[in-house]
């Protein structure tokens, strides 16, 4: 079987960090365990992200600095020659790694195993290494070409030899793995975790401004990307730039509940850098005078409504047309509403960016995309999600995005009878904020498929039912299909049935993606 790995279906940054892992978990026993890819905030080196960990819970644990490519030691400095010859320093990187580690496990208020015994070591898996590397990397901390065999041989070896100390007490692996994965976190600290997490994710998202700046030639293009992404953000970007340029831009989306949040956080911008308009695709039918009738019938807004924008869009001013289009949610727009769309274009050289994720579709019939030829683009990177919640969702999904979202606490899974599966979801809620220091506003429990009793009660207004959500001072409450392209950090999904006609596993994975911390899934116990 093999020491234990955690991720079990871990995204290596490139094949030397796989070529490592492999290779100490066929020598390592069942009782031990590799980590990849840990971040830890430390108070001294602020945000080290360690390549491996190995837990051996007789004689401690070693951190392993992986580097790949053609490594060698001159002039007093590492480089590294890939694609390009660059200075390292991993015996900084490993040292760092494993003094945050031993810190943070030591500060931690219910840690009672004493200090943890450790060791760093280096891996230059392509390299190979014959002798010391300078003076502060002796031939005996390094893992070359030649070592890989023996990889967790010298990792026991510096423990054994009593680098670092005495092994800690009876207990310590299970010990720190609960701390790592955050699997009792002291309440008192949640909601400042939370807020510096959202704070990482939404920099980590700004950090893709550059996409606009080499799109800005482009005039239609589509972005295709799984849950977490940054479509949403990058469609908003999109709109502004656009605007900014002197288009007139509408910018659509399928869910009332996005598009209230793109028209709050636009709000503040002012003449020509905001979009002309901001909304749903049926909304965009009262500009053009069309009262929307508050009904439940599928067939009108699928295709009575549409039928009348058609028509009204033919009697449209130049100056009352758009010059631009930004469609955030695409999968979703049936096929002939991209009629309605191109129709209202000023010319047939309207701007048009398409932001979609096939896999969140609600209804499987539609294709998302017009009839029209789009420059592609691949967005493969999740910033939003923890890599315990991409893991859970990674098998519904034939995408394989790249976890960039860090550590976070694992996905609870938590089973019933199918009767109790909405009291015990309101259980979880409730737990979340009594006793473990999340805030209601941090909190949103979907369902698949019943609306629950607060939701019912709620959203007969729709404009104060989004506002709830825009005011963030609750518990959110909302159906899957309703929360999509929105997030909360903790997330309680309640699996309480299917639509007919939809696929069950595209709804799980919408719902599960909504969680950027946290994520609990009830479900019935024959599920």
């Amino acid at each position: 079987m093999g020491a234990l790995l955690i991720p079990a279906e871990p995204v290596f940054a490139d094949d030397s960090e796989r070529i490592v892992v492999e290779a100490l978990r066929a020598q390592l026993s069942d009782d031990d365990v590799i980590l990849h890819g840990v971040r830890i905030t430390d108070d001294q080196y602020g945000d080290v992200e360690i390549d491996v960990i190995v837990l051996m819970p007789d004689l401690g644990a070693a951190v392993i600095e992986v580097k790949g490519g053609y490594v060698q030691y001159r002039g007093g400095q590492f480089i590294q020659t890939g694609a390009q010859e660059r200075e390292i320093d991993p015996v900084h990187q490993a040292r760092k790694g494993l003094w945050s580690l031993q810190r943070y496990l030591e500060r931690q208020p219910d840690w009672s195993r004493g200090p943890v015994r450790g060791t760093w070591l280096v891996a230059f898996p392509y390299t190979s290494v014959h002798a010391d590397m300078g003076p502060q990397a002796p031939r005996e901390v390094i893992v070359g070409q030649g070592d890989l065999a023996a990889a967790a041989a010298i990792a026991a070896g510096r423990l054994a030899d009593g680098h670092g100390g005495r092994p800690p007490a009876h207990g310590w692996v299970d010990a720190a793995l609960q701390a790592l994965q955050n699997a009792d976190a002291d309440p008192v600290q949640v909601p400042a975790r939370t807020m510096a997490r959202l704070r990482e994710v939404q920099e980590a998202t700004e950090s893709r401004r550059f996409i606009i700046r080499a799109t800005k030639l482009i005039p239609r293009m589509e972005f295709v990307g799984s849950a977490g992404t940054g479509k949403s953000w990058l469609a908003k970007e999109r709109a502004k730039a656009w605007a900014r340029e002197g288009e007139r831009v509408a910018l659509l989306t399928y869910t009332r509940g996005v598009a209230e949040v793109m028209k709050d956080e636009l709000g503040d911008l002012q003449g020509r850098r905001r979009p002309a308009f901001i909304g749903t695709f049926h909304q965009l039918a009262t500009l053009w005078g069309i009262e929307l009738r508050a009904t439940t019938d599928a067939d009108y807004w699928m295709h009575q409504l549409p039928e009348q924008m058609l028509a009204a869009v033919a009697s449209l001013r130049p100056a009352d047309r758009f010059t631009a289009f930004v469609i955030d949610e695409a999968q979703d727009f049936a096929d002939h509403w991209w009629q309605v769309i191109l129709a209202a274009g000023r010319d047939e050289h309207v701007r048009l960016a398409v932001f979609r994720d096939d896999e969140q579709a609600v209804f499987t019939e539609r294709k998302g995309r017009p009839d029209v030829d789009l420059v592609p683009f691949i967005l493969d990177e999740n910033l939003r999600n923890t890599r315990q919640i991409v893991d859970a969702f990674r098998p519904l999904i034939s995408a394989r995005p790249v976890a960039r979202g860090g550590q976070g606490p694992e996905v609870e899974i938590v089973t019933c009878p199918a009767q109790d599966v909405m009291g015990t979801a309101d259980d979880m809620v409730a737990d979340l904020h009594d006793r473990r220091g999340y805030l209601p506003e941090h909190i949103a429990l979907l369902t698949t498929l019943h609306r629950h009793n607060v939701q019912r009660e709620l959203d007969a207004d729709k404009a104060a039912y989004w506002q709830e959500f825009l005011d963030g001072n609750d518990v959110f409450y909302s159906t899957v299909s309703g929360f999509k392209g929105l997030e909360r950090p903790a997330i309680v999904l309640a699996i309480d049935g299917f639509h007919e006609g939809v696929n069950p596993a595209s709804v799980r994975y919408a719902g599960m993606s909504r969680a950027t911390e946290l994520l609990i899934v009830v479900q019935p116990d024959s599920a």
